[in-house]
């Protein structure tokens, strides 16, 4: 197999890069936040800001190959269930649509902060925050762990509970945003967030086991 073995680890990668560009952004200002505590902020971390979109940005992409593999690997097992590795990808890649278009948005802020009025960053804050996240990011995740519990629950080539992980991870991504309130009013970061776990250990069991997961069933 040689190096195309190791091509799974773009999930691992995807993980790292993603996680960091969340780091360097910060705690951003919610949608909420008045014009002042916007500019003041992005004003400060102007460059973070573009950082964070740089890294996101190449997490995205390798968040596709990660996809593309884990479908292609779902199409080669036999008697895998029909139709779960063209949710996986298309949950991919609405999760990576969102994950480019909000680091988009970042790089946008940092480039105009000092140079448009406030309520231009206010906007631009209040898009990524309330709509991008909670319904392109949420949903592809959402999406893309529906295809995997049904794949990994359905067939022999992962452990069963990584199916129901994915399951419940799901679940909890599916809840739309702004409806429990509270701390849990963004339920869907933890979703992201689970399933950049479950990246990083199917990730390395795919590479651990490649025989045994295309001989499955």
């Amino acid at each position: 197999m040689g190096a195309k073995r190791f091509v799974p680890l773009s999930g691992a990668l995807s993980v790292v890069l993603l996680f960091a560009a969340f780091a360097v952004a910060g705690s951003t200002p919610n949608g909420k936040a008045s014009v002042a505590k916007v500019v003041s902020f992005y004003g400060r971390h102007e460059t973070a800001q573009t950082v964070s979109g740089v890294l996101l940005s190449l997490g995205a992409l390798a968040f596709l190959v990660f996809s593309a593999t884990f479908a292609a690997r779902l199409r080669s097992t036999p008697g895998g269930p029909g139709g779960v590795s063209e949710l996986c990808l298309a949950g991919g890649v609405v999760l990576v649509i969102g994950l480019t278009v909000y680091a988009g948005i970042s790089v946008a802020i940092a480039d105009e902060v000092g140079h448009v009025d406030g309520s231009v960053l206010q906007g631009l804050n209040v898009l990524a925050d309330d709509a991008v996240f909670v319904f392109l990011i949420t949903v592809g995740t959402s999406a893309f762990l529906i295809g995997a519990a049904v794949a990994v629950l359905t067939g022999d080539f992962l452990p069963n509970w990584l199916g129901w992980l994915a399951l419940v991870l799901a679940v909890i991504g599916a809840i739309p945003s702004h409806v429990i309130g509270g701390t849990l009013d963004h339920v869907g970061f933890v979703a992201f967030a689970g399933l950049g776990l479950w990246t990083l250990i199917v990730a390395v069991l795919l590479v651990a086991r490649p025989v045994q997961a295309a001989r499955a069933a």
